[in-house]
């Protein structure tokens, strides 16, 4: 067994912790732990991701067409796809050195810019595509289109459309919707919309998601954070549901009954108070 680490470039003593204990483990097994460049990890038999959500999108896209199954460490803050607390390494390296785990598939989004019917870009993402405008003090102007039947035109500070994994991160935090990991459907969430209105909406993974800029106006287009793109007037992004998919391990009761937990704790849902 090739096991592949990921590890957040801002080191803390988190991190320290977690490289020791796998690093200590590793003396214990005669599995190969692996730390290396991209063409390397993608060899492996699974990533641990060791840090926080950003960490874990790093590892997905190291995996993206390969199928790799993918653990998620937490040693950042809130770590929603970072299941796993430092303190379970050994007990989390163990199963996947054995062999004792089963995988969930999460959909990601396919992302292509054409200029006239000339791709001129593309991308796939895990968490979500944001539009914003290129100026910061200006808002950006999008219409948008749904299988070719025209939806709006959105007026507002930005839009986003995140798939069910990335809908516990900028989306809940922009008022959109939580949505479960194995839903087949994504949002379209403008971020301060002109109109009051305008809100959310949440559409089959089927569709086919058409954005371009109102003539005058560009945008620019961020993919789960990192890589950022320019959108011309000119230009038209199309969004669909990949043919890839990121594929997380999961270890004794996890899958949606540790999304379910992932809410309890992590965003700290309390319900009824308790009587005294």
């Amino acid at each position: 067994m090739k096991i592949g680490i990921v590890s957040r470039k801002e080191q803390n003593s988190k991190l320290f912790e977690a490289l020791a204990a796998i690093k200590l483990w590793g003396k214990k097994r005669s599995d190969k732990i692996i730390y290396g460049s991209v063409p390397a990890l993608q060899k492996c038999d699974v990533l641990v991701a060791i840090g926080g959500d950003g960490t874990v999108l790093s590892a997905a896209h190291i995996a993206c067409g390969k199928e790799i199954p993918i653990v998620g460490i937490n040693a950042g803050r809130i770590g929603f796809l970072a299941e796993y607390n430092i303190e379970e390494i050994s007990v989390v390296l163990d199963a996947l050195s054995d062999g004792n785990f089963s995988t969930q598939d999460r959909i990601m989004l396919d992302c292509s810019v054409y200029l006239g019917r000339k791709r001129i870009l593309n991308r796939i993402v895990l968490n979500e595509i944001f539009l914003h405008s290129h100026a910061p003090e200006k808002m950006v102007n999008l219409e948008v289109k749904v299988n070719d039947k025209f939806l709006t035109e959105y007026w507002a500070d930005s839009l986003m459309l995140a798939t069910p994994t990335g809908s516990t991160a900028y989306n809940l935090s922009a008022g959109g919707p939580i949505i479960y990991p194995s839903a087949e459907a994504f949002v379209l969430n403008p971020v301060n919309p002109m109109s009051l209105s305008v809100r959310p909406i949440v559409i089959p993974s089927s569709s086919v998601c058409k954005i371009k800029c109102v003539p005058g106006s560009m945008a620019e287009i961020v993919f789960d954070g990192h890589s950022t793109e320019k959108l011309g007037e000119k230009s038209e992004l199309i969004i669909c549901r990949s043919r890839h998919v990121t594929r997380f391990a999961q270890i004794g009761e996890s899958g949606e009954s540790g999304f379910v937990q992932a809410l309890r704790e992590k965003l700290g849902w309390t319900g009824k108070m308790k009587a005294k």
